[in-house]
């Protein structure tokens, strides 16, 4: 009954995928460093291979939206070179509440 629920989600649900999301936080954490990777975390992988990144605000959400480019195209070769595909990101402020228990 739990697995029918989740597989009706936009989300990864997969255990197996775990280790995906650890590399994917990890080349997040890389690429943004340790300043901003405390105001901009890594959250999920969606079933249609999108990043989806949770931000502080609505500012920082901008700033990074500013530099999508760059950004997808760092983590598209890194995460390529590891036999994952990423076709997008997105950078959420409306869910940083709900995963920092704020």
């Amino acid at each position: 009954m739990i697995k029918d629920i989740l597989e009706g989600l936009d989300i990864d649900y997969n255990p197996e995928n775990q280790n995906r999301n650890n590399v994917l936080a990890g080349l997040w954490n890389e690429f943004i460093g340790e300043k901003i990777s405390k105001i901009a975390k890594f959250h999920e992988m969606s079933k249609d291979n999108t990043l989806v990144i949770v931000c502080a605000d609505s500012y920082v959400a901008n700033e990074l939206y500013y530099n999508k480019e760059k950004i997808l195209n760092f983590m598209v070769e890194k995460a390529e070179k590891l036999g994952i595909k990423i076709k997008d990101i997105i950078f959420n402020y409306k869910k940083w509440k709900e995963n920092n228990n704020e």
